[in-house]
């Protein structure tokens, strides 16, 4: 099967530090073929044989033994990145793509995660849901966004880990690739 992994928290404001190279290498040994890298935060694409759940709680354990600390992994298959793709709401084209994101969820969101999401929202910041993923336009900015800077496990019940559009568009084109 095809997955796309997500690393939260690597390589982010200079904190938790790991060379893709090393990352790559890593999936590999825990049974990783095929495996690429896009840019230095975290993302990967690769073919593994065991389903997502107990693949992402493997990994996390090894991960976490190999380089000292903590990062939560978000699997993906193509077709799933591919949906969470399609489904974005808000891609329009006077709005900026670098601030259309796609949060995916870890685990099950609490029942209310989007109406407590839209509770935060500004007036030029747009939320939406869709089962495990949610969507968002910051249209001030991801900097000065209340939702951006959210402790999403707090609020919503599940760690969320967030993409741009550019990066979702990359990692499904090199996922066909394979």
């Amino acid at each position: 099967m095809i997955y796309i992994a997500l690393f939260r928290g690597l390589n982010v404001g200079g904190n938790h530090k790991v060379k893709m190279a090393d990352l790559v290498a890593f999936l590999n040994r825990h049974g990783g073929e095929k495996t690429k890298h896009y840019i230095q935060s975290g993302n990967l694409v690769f073919q593994h044989d065991e389903q997502a759940g107990p693949l992402a709680e493997k990994l996390e354990t090894a991960f976490a033994q190999k380089f000292g600390f903590e990062s939560q992994i978000v699997l993906r298959t193509l077709p799933q990145m591919q949906s969470a793709h399609q489904a974005y709401p808000f891609d329009q084209e006077d709005r900026e793509q670098k601030f259309m994101m796609t949060g995916f969820a870890r685990g099950t969101p609490n029942p209310d995660a989007h109406e407590v999401l839209n509770g935060l929202a500004t007036e030029v910041e747009l939320v939406a849901q869709n089962d495990h993923e949610f969507f968002f336009y910051y249209g001030g900015g991801s900097a000065r966004s209340k939702i951006a800077n959210l402790n999403f496990e707090k609020k919503l019940g599940t760690a969320l880990t967030v993409r741009n559009r550019r990066t979702i568009s990359k990692l499904i084109e090199i996922a066909q690739q394979l």
